[in-house]
């Protein structure tokens, strides 16, 4: 009976997961800012305090934003040894100081996937041109927005919905094809 109740928790788990890659995740932030009242008076008043819900929304990433998100991704580096250390909290604000502009830009690249790109066609082809300001304008809105404990969880979310699962299983797939050892197919007479 326990083996049956821990294979349908299981494949409810598993369908949850292919839910949450097939649609997505969407997230809010609030983005507070300053700006003038409307009208000719708005010149000569106080700024006005306004605060805006902003949703944003992390897709299955295509190949290529998944190796985008992989270089972003290698380039964190993490000593686990100083972590486990009793110099803990200075190693928590080493690492902040230094990767949290690089944990902005992986959140602002995995919301913007494809769209980090220009498309465009000449001659039949298509051609993708990066768009740097757009993920500018995004990773510094996120670093200015986000705090750790929405961090931990968008992090959840982007490894949940990038699928490196069946990457990996493709990878696996494609690489079973190689069964043998390559083989000399010409002799050599020495």
């Amino acid at each position: 009976m326990e083996t049956t109740d821990k294979i349908e928790a299981l494949h409810q788990e598993r369908s949850e997961l292919r839910r949450m890659i097939g649609e997505g995740i969407t997230f809010d932030i609030d983005v507070k800012y300053k700006r003038r009242k409307r009208g000719f008076f708005g010149l000569f008043q106080k700024r006005e305090e306004v605060t805006e819900k902003r949703v944003f929304k992390i897709a299955e990433p295509t190949l290529s934003t998944l190796d985008r998100l992989s270089v972003l991704w290698l380039d964190i580096v993490i000593d686990e040894t100083k972590l486990n250390s009793d110099d803990y909290l200075s190693t928590a604000k080493q690492l902040a100081a230094k990767e949290a502009e690089r944990l902005a830009e992986v959140v602002a690249m995995a919301v913007l996937g494809e769209d980090y790109y220009d498309v465009s066609e000449r001659g039949g082809m298509f051609v993708w041109k990066e768009n740097k300001e757009r993920l500018a304008e995004l990773k510094n809105l996120f670093f200015h927005t986000i705090s750790p404990s929405e961090l931990l969880t968008i992090a959840i979310y982007i490894t949940n919905v990038s699928n490196l699962g069946d990457f990996t299983n493709a990878i696996r797939l494609t690489s079973a094809a190689r069964t043998s050892e390559p083989t000399n197919l010409i002799d050599n007479e020495d």
